[in-house]
């Protein structure tokens, strides 16, 4: 089994749908936790998975007990050996070369395999100068019982920690061809709700305070999303 694990809060008009949709397609399952959403985020997302809530709002107070809570709900479905997907309502992932995710899985000889990150600065371009060039992650791992998140209010990271061991014991598939475009800073109201949360809540702490700042830089180096190195591919 393939299951899709995601978090979400007030996602209503944001990518959601899109994102659900395209994730429902390419996993067996997802188990979505929504935390505390006052519009129809829930809604929404029922239509793709079997969603859980929350009972309190936990992203604003800790990030790191967020993923736990619904580490537990994936646990109530998910069996050692199984893949877990780790995606957020603004991520969607793609293959280099079209193929589906399953048939990379199938391929696999590693029980982490790598998926880069692109980060979207508009509707036709992801951005690549400073520390926003694409970077790997270890988005995609089997599902392994009594995984637990590090306990941090911010950056907890979207996988267990027991993937970082297997990482450093060189489990770990970097040459996936799977790559992730990250809307979360598509539009000027995304980069001013991450700036406002990042520097409220974090403010360097856990993410270079440069990095954090540099979300506001008037000019920016943008690369076209189907260019990736010398290819250009037309993703499906």
């Amino acid at each position: 089994m393939i299951y899709g694990l995601m978090v979400g809060r007030n996602e209503e008009g944001r990518y959601l749908d899109d994102v659900m949709s395209r994730l429902s397609s390419q996993v067996d399952k997802i188990i979505f936790t929504d935390d505390c959403s006052n519009d129809s985020t829930p809604e929404i997302a029922s239509k793709y998975a079997t969603v859980y809530s929350t009972s309190e709002n936990l992203f604003i107070k800790h990030e790191g007990q967020l993923r736990s809570e619904a580490w537990a709900n994936l646990s109530k479905h998910a069996r050692p050996g199984d893949w877990v997907v780790a995606v957020d309502a603004d991520e969607k992932l793609y293959t280099l070369d079209n193929c589906s995710i399953e048939e990379v899985l199938r391929r696999s000889p590693y029980d982490v395999v790598n998926v880069k990150r692109y980060e979207m600065w508009n509707e036709d371009g992801y951005r690549v100068d400073k520390m926003w060039a694409p970077h790997n992650t270890m988005r995609i791992f089997r599902f392994s019982e009594g995984g637990v998140y590090l306990d941090k209010v911010l950056a907890c990271g979207s996988e267990p920690t027991y993937v970082f061991d297997w990482v450093r014991k060189r489990n770990f598939w970097l040459e996936s061809g799977i790559i992730m475009q990250h809307l979360g800073y598509l539009k000027d109201e995304d980069k001013q709700s991450k700036y406002n949360r990042y520097t409220t809540i974090d403010n360097g702490k856990f993410h270079n305070i440069n990095h954090i700042n540099s979300i506001k830089d008037e000019t920016t180096v943008l690369i076209p999303w189907g260019i990736f190195g010398d290819k250009k591919v037309d993703l499906k």
